[in-house]
């Protein structure tokens, strides 16, 4: 698995603006929630290189991901929620930052 930042270098500090997570050779195990690291550092994602993929990708939603209660470090991808969408054919996920830090900050106290 291979997970990257596309971010925006249009102001003055780099700022991730979307993760994309790239299976591994074997693919993902759409049967169970994926989980990553999500404090970086991650390597940046290249556009160009990316459009040259030619390979299926699907965006992740908001209610896709899933807060680890044992590492504040680790974030889930509900994959059975996003194979209901889009299939087993997807080998990117496109996951929005602002997402994960709404996830992230999400407190039920």
């Amino acid at each position: 698995m291979r997970i990257m930042a596309l971010c925006d270098f249009y102001t003055d500090s780099v700022r991730p603006l979307k993760l994309i997570v790239q299976a591994s050779r074997n693919g993902f195990d759409w049967s169970r929630v994926l989980y990553i690291p999500i404090s970086g550092p991650f390597e940046p994602a290249d556009p160009y290189e990316l459009s040259e993929l030619h390979v299926q990708g699907a965006s992740v939603l908001l209610s896709d991901l899933v807060r680890n209660s044992d590492d504040d470090e680790v974030l889930g991808i509900n994959l059975p929620a996003i194979v209901e969408r889009h299939g087993q054919d997807p080998e990117l996920l496109w996951v929005e930052m602002a997402d994960v830090e709404d996830v992230m900050n999400f407190s039920t106290s």
